[in-house]
């Protein structure tokens, strides 16, 4: 019997995999390693490991955020590239540590996936973590890289990072920030420090409020995701002043905003990339499923226009890849919090 019920979850994810990456199978060439496989439906034929139960997919935030609405994207419009439902389960608090603590604790089994952005280094490097998140994890695949953006109220005299450099320059500017040290937080520290001067950070419970102080005058500036701030571009309360990148947005609602590499920083760039972890000791064939689900989920047009909507760069990596861009974050922002010193915690 168990026999029989493995063949026909093998061909349930083969069928669902063909189904979901469709005709585009055929046209698409890995990104991967040297060992991938091109297309969805040709590798899910050969899948030796599928779930055989719901997935549990740790958000270590609160709903409504990018990296919860992104991997809601997988659930709802990519669910025929998974063999069984996947379940967002939102865990938040402690700065990710909650969330990120329950995935390393997990059993290594392939039903328990978690959404992995910058934090999982980040966090590590700025303020003490329960573990060292991006030694207990296993990378499985990223899907996407979105830059900050540099925001100011609409009716602000600030235009662009020049002028927000003259401010800072000859007043007390006060930014908000969504968490000490972290992202949203160094970027305009750094820039601050490199351009001679200092600015204040008020630090609050994530994006939605930071942008809410923004609005309710009580900060100046904030550095956030484009999804989060895009909402308020769009409705004329907010400003976008910079992209922290050197290529721009190529949504409607960024694609004007210039670079700060543009505007003659290019020493100011800051993204965070988006992507999905296992606890350590999941075998080769989970991964490899893993890999060939998103990446099948990844050909979908309307899964890619989705993503590209909260302000996200498609970018698919596979797990050793992505386990690089991991360890080379570390000693980037290694380096820039060494440079800047006590200023984030002050």
């Amino acid at each position: 019997m168990k026999k029989v019920l493995a063949v026909l979850m093998s061909l349930c994810v083969t069928l669902a995999l063909a189904g979901c990456s469709g005709s585009s199978s055929s046209e698409t060439t890995s990104t991967g390693s040297a060992g991938s496989t091109a297309g969805g439906s040709s590798t899910a034929q050969e899948a030796s490991w599928t779930p055989d139960d719901d997935v549990n997919v740790i958000v270590a935030y609160a709903p409504g955020g990018s990296s919860d609405l992104l991997a809601r994207v997988f659930t709802t419009d990519a669910a025929d590239c998974f063999a069984t439902p996947m379940v967002v389960n939102n865990i938040s608090g402690g700065g990710c540590a909650i969330g990120f603590s329950e995935l390393i604790q997990a059993e290594p089994d392939g039903l328990t996936i978690g959404n992995t952005n910058s934090a999982v280094v980040v966090n590590c490097l700025n303020a003490e973590t329960p573990y060292v998140y991006y030694e207990e994890l296993q990378p499985l695949c990223q899907i996407g890289y979105a830059p900050y953006v540099v925001y100011v109220r609409a009716d602000s005299d600030i235009q662009n990072l020049d002028d927000l450099k003259d401010a800072i320059l000859s007043r007390d500017v006060v930014m908000a920030a969504n968490n000490r040290g972290g992202q949203t937080h160094w970027e305009l520290e750094y820039f601050a420090l490199k351009n001679g001067g200092d600015i204040s950070a008020v630090i609050y419970d994530g994006g939605a409020s930071s942008i809410a102080a923004l609005l309710g005058g009580h900060a100046e500036v904030t550095v956030q995701a484009p999804s989060d701030g895009q909402e308020y571009v769009k409705s004329g309360d907010l400003r976008a002043i910079a992209v922290l990148d050197d290529e721009r947005l190529t949504s409607e609602i960024y694609k004007d905003v210039p670079t700060s590499v543009e505007q003659g920083y290019d020493w100011l760039q800051n993204g965070f990339f988006h992507g999905y972890s296992a606890p350590l000791g999941v075998s080769d064939e989970v991964i490899k499923y893993y890999e060939d689900a998103y990446k099948a989920a990844l050909d979908m047009p309307e899964v890619k226009e989705a993503i590209e909507n909260y302000g996200f760069n498609v970018e698919f990596q596979d797990h050793e890849e992505f386990g690089k861009t991991w360890t080379d974050s570390v000693a980037r922002y290694t380096e820039i919090y060494e440079e800047l010193g006590d200023r984030l915690l002050e």
